[in-house]
């Protein structure tokens, strides 16, 4: 299932249309599609009039059960004098959940390959009636402290990030996590690498009990390592961001099977649910033996990404 969702890339089309476009002022807005695993320009609209009146031009993009990316040049400019862009995320109702997953994981890459200092407003919609030129002015409003933050994360930011994780490669001793004695697999810090430029939207991490490393490779069999796991998470995520991958979110499970596509969608865009009311207290089931646990020789534990 991720394996699909993995190595979307912006195609070399789209880079130097958009570059042209920065440079130029007759294109208003792009459509952009996932087509083979590459985000493709698939239509555009020069300007017309104001930023306001040419916005109704974007409702020829919007289609039922698809999904897209809209880039829409604004009038106002940036501290380099070029025009400002608003990034606009459209997942139609109805739109079967691998492809929304395919946009929703693409998304960031496309907005650091093609200049998150562009994109001063970055918004989603499901609907029609849901774009409208209202969303931009509201955007435009004071932002609250964790918005600013968010906005902070610009392209300087980035570069400065992967300085840092080159200067980590450099280094040639073997690389322990603090607290417990387990050494990052030289392919792990690559992925890490792989995972902060894009090229890779999911990231697997085991340990293995056997070797006393941490892998991105599945093993075969399991064994319980709770205490092992429970000091070395937090380790992991300091290496993480040292290596400038910041978690937004972060689950535990104990069953990988928990980890759906209807899972992640939710959690990145959760629905409203109706008040219900309470249910009546049910008489609890007599206590039993339980099922049977069957105890294997050796387990492996995982972090995702």
């Amino acid at each position: 299932m991720f394996r699909s969702l993995s190595g979307i890339v912006c195609s070399q089309e789209l880079i130097q249309e958009f570059e042209t476009a920065k440079k130029k002022s007759e294109i208003r807005s792009f459509k952009l599609e996932i087509v083979n695993e590459q985000i493709v320009v698939t239509k555009k609209i020069n300007v017309k009039e104001n930023e306001e009146e040419d916005f109704k031009g974007i409702y020829n993009f919007l289609e039922p059960k698809k999904g897209c990316y809209i880039l829409y040049k604004l009038d106002t400019k940036n501290t380099e004098f070029r025009n400002e862009w608003t990034f606009l995320s459209y997942i139609g109702e109805g739109t079967k959940v691998k492809e929304q997953m395919k946009y929703t994981s693409a998304k960031n890459n496309c907005q650091e390959k093609l200049g998150l200092k562009y994109f001063v407003i970055d918004l989603y919609g499901s609907s029609v009636n849901e774009f409208k030129f209202e969303m931009i002015q509201e955007a435009r409003k004071p932002s609250s402290v964790r918005e600013e933050t968010l906005q902070f994360l610009t392209e300087n930011e980035i570069i400065r990030r992967k300085q840092k994780l080159e200067k980590v490669a450099t280094i040639t001793s073997t690389e322990y996590l603090h607290s417990v004695s387990f050494p990052c697999s030289k392919e792990l810090k690559e992925q890490f690498k792989n995972l902060l430029d894009g090229k890779i939207n999911f990231l697997q991490i085991a340990i293995k009990s056997k070797l006393e490393t941490l892998e991105t490779e599945i093993a075969e069999e399991r064994n319980s390592l709770q205490e092992i796991f429970h000091k070395l998470k937090s380790s992991l995520l300091s290496q993480s961001q040292e290596a400038g991958i910041e978690p937004y979110k972060k689950y535990e499970v104990t069953e990988i099977n928990d980890i759906t596509e209807e899972f992640l969608f939710e959690e990145l865009y959760p629905q409203k649910k109706e008040r219900r009311k309470p249910k009546r207290f049910t008489k609890p089931k007599r206590p039993g033996r339980g099922k049977r646990k069957l105890i294997k020789k050796e387990e492996i534990i995982y972090f995702f990404f």
